[in-house]
């Protein structure tokens, strides 16, 4: 195994936060543990944040294809966000103040903020806010010795969550890639899709 390294340079450190359900079947943070970076001399290095096997077929365009005709499931047409035995790629944009609804999807999701702050509430009431992280050149940050923090990221496992804008007068944005996943039991019933628009 390679050894690991807690930074390749000096930017400020990544946090991520990775949900799961407690015993009671309600959404939670795990701790945010600090990112282990594998060196690579002279370059930098790099994280692996999380991880899963998925195989999925690219040969011919097949996946272009299917992305680019309106009645596929993988279409830019759907509005779904979990394409079933799927992985999609969204941007999420908040307006100043807005929240999604309460949700939760069949599936494993990376997102990351990249404009403005956003909480991300679970339904255990456990909230943490997420920032985008560094947006200055690396000369700028140098210079002007900022206390930002690193990219701040989610690992959403199924949970039952919303999105928060913290801000009342500036937009927010995010990003997240989606990836199906098969159902388990959650306090001894089936993980469902499910969303909650009383607000």
């Amino acid at each position: 195994m390679a050894e690991t390294v807690e930074s390749v340079t000096n930017l400020p450190p990544v946090r991520r936060f990775i949900t799961k359900h407690n015993a009671d079947g309600k959404s939670v943070h795990l701790e945010s543990t600090p990112q282990k970076f594998f060196p690579v001399p002279g370059q930098g290095g790099y994280a692996r944040s999380y991880s899963v096997a998925l195989p999925y077929e690219l040969a011919d365009g097949v996946d272009i294809k299917a992305y680019t005709e309106p009645d596929k499931p993988t279409s830019w047409n759907s509005s779904t966000i979990v394409t079933p035995n799927g992985v999609n790629f969204i941007i999420v944009d908040l307006q100043p103040g807005g929240a999604s609804f309460m949700h939760q999807t069949v599936s494993i999701d990376y997102s990351v903020v990249v404009l403005g702050e956003i909480e991300h509430v679970l339904d255990s009431g456990d909230t943490v806010t997420l920032k985008p992280g560094v947006s200055l050149s690396l000369v700028e940050y140098t210079v002007c010795n900022l206390n930002r923090t690193g990219q701040d990221h989610i690992i959403q496992r199924g949970t039952n969550h919303r999105w928060r804008n913290a801000s009342k007068t500036e937009p927010a944005r995010f990003v997240a890639t989606t990836i199906a996943i098969e159902p388990f039991e959650v306090n001894g019933k089936p993980l469902e899709e499910k969303w909650d628009l009383t607000g």
